[in-house]
């Protein structure tokens, strides 16, 4: 083969074993976060567990948006 054709054919080859192990990582990772991940948060705990989560507007008059504020940054939520 000469050359020009050469370098073209080895820089084709090393794309195309590039792009399938992306690939193949892509999959990969994929399918680990699908078997490491909870399958549903959101689900009604069972045994001792309970859910703690109050919805709301968010609007308690009590509450100043500075304690909301050092509420966050205490709990991290």
């Amino acid at each position: 083969m000469n050359y020009p054709l050469k370098k073209w054919w080895d820089r084709m080859q090393f794309t195309l074993l590039f792009l399938v192990i992306s690939i193949f990582m892509h999959h990969f990772f994929g399918w680990f976060h699908g078997w490491i991940g909870p399958e549903n948060r959101y689900k009604q705990p069972v045994g001792h567990a309970s859910k703690v989560f109050q919805s709301g507007e968010g609007n308690d008059p009590t509450s100043s948006p500075g304690d909301r504020l050092r509420l966050f940054y205490w709990l991290g939520e």
